[in-house]
């Protein structure tokens, strides 16, 4: 027998803030948190299959009103505000929801839920079943068995974890550093700030673990406490040992619970359609009640809705009507791109918001510990806070802590102040400002919350803070980002905070120049004044909880859930965790490399001078233009708009291919000197003297396709097709006594290219494991394979990937040197042997002039509004573009999908690996001497699985990695 026992309240109280909030069309009704809890219901029992599948099942619920708790302790949960408004009339609905599925929903006066939970959890055990409560609460961890016959199981979604979490004896330990017999031991200790549990004042979960494991319980700890060395530890003991007695009252779950219904009656039924259906078709739930009659095997059409549930409210609840008339809801639901009642939901969401008025003089500073746990209780509360870190710089592997700040609704913001110096509006730092806490007890504070993955914590570019945090040993669990938000639904159109707020909010919010100043006079944030720190501050979070309040919405209107929940936000802390981790550079390569190369730029300086027949400055592109096309007299020059003839890099290659040797020797000089400049001499001063290590700072936000970029610096932009390029990758070398890994995908996008375009040819030749730049050449020439001559290959595999960005037989015939009209007939010649790739092309042409946007195949939008532009160079521009962007965003999207796995996957399978670098379809991992061969093979595992299993793709990926002690060997 397994008896199942879902916390209900749990389930209510995660689909409502998990999920937008929906209306019921007829009414008004708010049902958004109804329609998660069914979802969630339905997807447990799917979950719960074979030798989980229970047997007995019950949803319990907290009632309504006081429990025996509030008897001896009147201020339990005292301080918990009311429910929101709009959750208040769904309470009574995910009853009904239960009962719907034909399960028993149990609540009883005066119990707690956790406490009938128990009750039922222990008769069961005694009876021989086994248990499972469905629940992540720490409450109940006190329920375990050692003996499995109690487990929780956690359902909530958790990035590189299983889905269906099993909370056993480990588990419990790993959370409260001791055995379940003695958590109410522990959790009586250090009080529970929630539901106002007090206590021992200054005691926390480590300290208190550390005592109950050393003196066996509570009580025998209260009775020797005279016997602890620690002064502060033994006095805090002593003085409050009966507020320790009252606390392991309050938490200990009661096992006595006079419960009407026996175990006989918690057993199984099947779904009843006569049941679920009236509910369902009551409550609109048109997309549910499809797939469950699907699954069921029966039609909803038989049955009406339930009349007591389909009775219309007294007026529409959180609803704004004025939201109809919105422009753009209109378009989009007469388009068909989404449902009316999602899209007019985010535009009213947007009208509320906007309405809302800033009061930065409601904002406050926290100064002390009792202010800070009132916003914690608060935000408990809540559920979900908008947080932002000041610092004193933008790298977050060297900036200082300066504060934090709060907000947990539209106009509300706190600033907690840590790190204010006394030097304001000078250069110089004095001593710490008065009125601040003590970093290290704020934050020690603000750990369990941070770590709570039930708090769901909103930054604005996540990264940043995630990563600065970290390195105050602060983990971070759950979290939305704003910047995310916008660069899923929008592109990269909207890159700070004030350019979403602006466009979003109306209001840009204070600038940071306007505190610290800008050049030589410029200040760090820790020398702002106080009050104006925190107006600032507290703003900042303000702006982002109501960006999430406009945007989030906008997800689920737009289908753009899937992009943001799985490409989006689950990559921000890998990429922090790779920033971090950063990389070692041998100084003295670098050193060699700079010397090198100054030397050979010297001689190519005075081989220009020889050349010219005259000295001449070659970094000057005046200088340089007319000794090219007034004394030198060459043709094909053009003058930009200040008279000055253009010298850029496409005028002097193209000079260079017609044979001129002084264009040749500045292309050459030119690429040695940014080899100097950008990397030999610029790499050493970005190495973190705390860590000995490099560390870039990647954007996930920034490209329109989805890539990544990287800066300060930039590790994407090094050169690989060039000798010189690859010997800058020499001086990345693996930390003592560990090896590099480069694994990197082997022509990702003329896989993707074959798998969207179905071209056979291609298919073919990836599925035989073909050279493909062979195949296309013999395919175009008629050239055997065997023995192709190295041009021939060349020429096919500048077509392979020209032809993936749209390239014009201008273009190619000056990458290949070739006359214009041979690369014209090479073009032609591909589409005729390759017809599925010009149709391919030629629909998302189409495509892009009706929807101003194109796809990948993981759903991402890349915005074209430029599409039908009257100047015919933009759109030409934006048809290349868009038959590029779904193949390189695609390829993107793999990549990404493999970094969220890889961590995860490393980690289940004992492998110690370190992911550090991401260049494009390339990924770096340092690893352990000796074990590379064995973390190869599953590095290469989840990157060639990455697209699975969201799609399916119809050609083999296939990933090359090597190992070595540097790069370049490496790659």
């Amino acid at each position: 027998m397994h008896l199942l026992l879902v916390d209900g309240s749990g389930y209510i109280f995660r689909a409502f803030h998990a999920l937008p909030p929906l209306n019921r069309k007829s009414d008004g009704l708010p049902v958004g948190c109804v329609q998660g809890f069914c979802n969630m219901l339905w997807k447990l029992m799917e979950d719960l299959k074979g030798d989980d599948e229970p047997t007995h099942m019950a949803v319990i619920f907290d009632a309504k009103g006081k429990t025996f708790r509030d008897d001896f302790y009147p201020d339990y949960k005292a301080q918990r505000p009311p429910a929101p408004e709009e959750l208040v009339p769904q309470f009574p609905l995910t009853r009904s929801a239960t009962r719907a599925f034909n399960i028993p929903s149990i609540e009883m006066e005066g119990w707690e839920a956790d406490d009938i939970i128990a009750t039922y959890a222990c008769k069961a055990r005694d009876a021989g079943y086994k248990v499972t409560v469905v629940s992540s609460d720490k409450d109940l961890m006190q329920l375990v068995e050692p003996d499995g016959s109690i487990r929780l199981l956690d359902t909530i979604p958790r990035p590189g974890q299983p889905p269906l979490r099993w909370i056993g004896m480990d588990e419990v330990f790993n959370k409260f550093g001791v055995t379940p017999d003695k958590v109410i031991d522990v959790q009586a200790l250090c009080g529970d700030a929630v539901d106002n549990v007090p206590g021992v004042p200054g005691i926390g979960i480590k300290t208190a673990a550390e005592l109950i494991n050393t003196y066996g319980d509570l009580e025998t700890l209260l009775s020797r406490a005279t016997e602890i060395k620690q002064n502060a530890r033994r006095e805090k003991l002593i003085a409050n040992a009966e507020l320790a007695r009252i606390s392991k009252r309050l938490v200990t779950l009661s096992q006595d619970v006079p419960v009407e219904l026996d175990l006989d009656a918690l057993a199984r039924q099947p779904v009843d359609p006569g049941k679920l259906f009236p509910f369902l078709k009551a409550m609109e739930f048109a997309t549910i009640t499809k797939r469950l009659a699907g699954l069921l095997g029966a039609d909803p059409e038989a049955w009406e809705p339930d009349p007591e549930l389909a009775v219309k409210q007294s007026g529409p609840i959180g609803f704004n009507n004025e939201a109809r008339a919105d422009a753009r809801a209109a378009r989009a639901v007469a388009s068909g791109k989404a449902e009316a009642p999602l899209i007019l939901h985010a535009a009213a969401e947007h009208a509320r918001i906007k309405a809302i008025p800033f009061r930065p003089d409601h904002y406050e500073i926290i100064r002390d510990a009792a202010h800070l746990q009132r916003w914690l209780d608060a935000i408990y509360m809540t559920g979900y806070v908008a947080t932002d870190t000041e610092t004193t710089g933008l790298d977050n592997q060297t900036a200082d802590l300066v504060g934090i700040s709060f907000s947990i609704a539209p106009g509300t913001g706190a600033y907690l102040p840590l790190g204010h110096t006394t030097g304001q509006g000078d250069i110089f730092g004095g001593g710490a400002a008065e009125g601040q806490m003590d970093s290290r007890e704020a934050l020690g504070i603000l750990r369990p919350m941070f770590a709570d993955r039930s708090i769901l914590k909103i930054f604005h570019n996540a990264k940043y803070d995630l990563g600065l945090l970290a390195r105050y040993d602060v983990a971070v669990n759950s979290i939305d980002d704003t910047l995310l938000l916008s660069y899923a639904l929008d592109g990269p159109q909207y890159n700070t905070m004030g350019e979403l707020a602006d466009h979003w909010l109306g209001v840009p919010g204070t600038s940071i120049k306007e505190l610290i100043g800008t050049g030589k006079t410029q200040i760090t944030f820790a020398q702002v004044d106080l009050e104006k720190a925190a107006r600032y501050a507290a703003e900042d979070s303000d702006m982002t909880i109501r960006l999430w309040h406009v945007l989030k919405p906008r997800l689920a209107a737009e289908n753009m859930t899937t992009v943001y929940e799985t490409l989006e936000r689950p990559l921000a802390p890998v990429l922090g965790r790779m920033e971090s981790r950063g990389i070692n550079v041998d100084r003295q390569i670098l050193a060699r490399l700079s010397g090198d190369f100054a030397q050979r730029a010297a001689a190519l300086e005075a081989e220009a001078y020889e050349l010219a027949g005259s000295n001449f400055n070659l970094g000057s592109p005046k200088q340089l233009g007319e000794i090219l096309f007034d004394r030198m007299g060459l043709e094909g020059g053009t003058k930009t708009k200040t008279g000055a003839w253009a010298t850029g890099a496409d005028v002097l290659e193209d000079l260079a291919l017609k044979g001129i040797p002084l264009a040749r020797t500045i292309v050459d000089w030119r690429q040695l000197n940014k080899l100097i400049g950008t990397y030999t001499n610029a790499l050493p001063e970005y190495i973190n003297q705390r860590t000995g290590r490099v560390h870039t700072t990647y954007s996930q936000h920034s490209v329109l396709t989805g890539r990544l970029s990287s800066n300060d610096p930039n590790l994407q932009n090094i050169p690989v097709r060039t000798a010189d390029g690859r010997k800058i990758r020499t001086a990345f070398v693996a930390a003592p006594g560990k090896i590099l890994i480069s694994a990197d995908y082997s022509q990702i996008e003329l896989r993707v290219l074959a798998h969207i375009a179905d071209i056979g040819a291609l298919k073919d030749a990836f599925e035989e494991g073909l050279d493909i730049h062979a195949m296309t050449a013999s395919e175009m020439f008629g050239v055997p394979v065997e023995g192709m001559p190295s041009d021939v290959r060349r020429r096919a595999k500048a077509i392979n990937f020209g032809i993936i960005y749209g390239i014009s037989a201008f273009g190619l015939a000056n990458q290949l040197a070739i006359p214009r009209g041979e690369a014209g007939d090479y073009i032609k010649t591909y589409f005729e042997r390759f017809p599925g790739i010009k149709d391919y092309m030629e629909e998302q042409r189409k495509r892009v002039k009706a929807d101003g946007f194109v796809t990948t195949i993981f759903g991402r939008k890349i915005n074209f509004p430029n599409a039908n532009s009257s100047h015919a160079a933009e759109r030409s521009f934006v048809e290349r573009a868009s038959i590029n962007a779904p193949i390189q965003g695609s390829a993107a999207d793999i990549i990404r999908r493999a970094m969220i796995r890889m961590e995860g996957e490393l980690k289940r399978a004992k492998i110690d690996a370190d992911m550090l670098l991401q260049v494009h379809d390339e990924l770096i991992f340092e690893v352990p001497l000796g074990t590379e061969a064995e973390a190869m093979v599953a590095i290469k595992q989840v990157m060639e699985g990455a697209a699975e299993p969201a799609v399916r793709l119809s050609v083999p990926i296939q990933v090359d990695a090597h190992a070595a002690h540097n790069w370049d060997e490496a790659h």
